[in-house]
């Protein structure tokens, strides 16, 4: 497998950002159940990821995954309006 886009910043808080910035762009759309790809989220994201289904009317979830510090994560729209 060859590496298509390789980070320039080294900082974590970057990465965690993009993972979270892809995440919040489908809240912004209204997408009704929304993951991250696929791919789990970093535990360090947890917060942020409920506050954003908070503000957007979503319930997540969260459930352990089989690697340590990451997250299985989805967020399915609330029927009821904030």
């Amino acid at each position: 497998m060859d590496l298509l886009i390789r980070f320039t910043d080294q900082s974590p808080n970057y990465t965690y950002g993009v993972e979270f910035g892809r995440i919040l762009a489908k809240m912004e759309c209204g997408i009704p159940v929304i993951s991250n790809a696929g791919f789990p989220v970093r535990e360090e994201n947890r917060q942020v990821l409920i506050d954003a289904c908070t503000a957007y009317g979503y319930i997540p979830a969260f459930q352990e995954c089989q690697c340590d510090g990451w997250l299985e994560f989805t967020a399915t729209k609330s029927e009821v309006a904030n």
